[in-house]
């Protein structure tokens, strides 16, 4: 992500469309597109698939910036399911191996902001830890 002259981050339009999509299906259409300041027929028009004017998009990026919610932490099921859908052309090996090491990153990036890995971060370091008694085909 890069940042635009008002230090806005700037998605790929695919990213801030179904972002954009999901917070406004949270509200109504209308409600979305007032807060937005677009036309409620502008903002349909972008979420089913039309490209953005520039001052429009550095609208919708603020607008999604702003409300900066969060609205629940990642599931460590889900995480590894997506990490195996990734890794599909590598061996179960390769992909336990690449999770331990997405993990452990996370938790080096938290630490080093003298942060404590949120509790998912610390179940999926829990879920991809070797484990006596098991081969490495077993964790994933």
């Amino acid at each position: 992500m890069s940042s635009s002259r008002r230090g806005v981050p700037t998605l790929p339009v695919p990213l801030l469309r179904d972002a954009i999509a999901r917070e406004a299906a949270r509200l109504s259409l209308r409600r979305a597109a007032r807060e937005v300041t677009v036309s409620p027929n502008g903002l349909r028009n972008f979420i089913n698939g039309s490209a953005p004017r520039s001052a429009t998009r550095a609208k919708l990026e603020r607008w999604l910036a702003d409300r900066d919610r969060v609205t629940r932490p990642p599931n460590v099921g889900q995480l590894v399911r997506l990490l195996n859908e990734l890794t599909g052309d590598l061996s179960p090996h390769q992909t336990t191996q690449l999770g331990r090491d997405i993990a452990a990153l996370l938790s080096k990036a938290y630490e080093s902001r003298s942060l404590s890995p949120p509790r998912w971060a610390q179940e999926l370091l829990r879920h991809y830890r070797a484990r006596p008694g098991k081969s490495e085909t077993e964790v994933a």
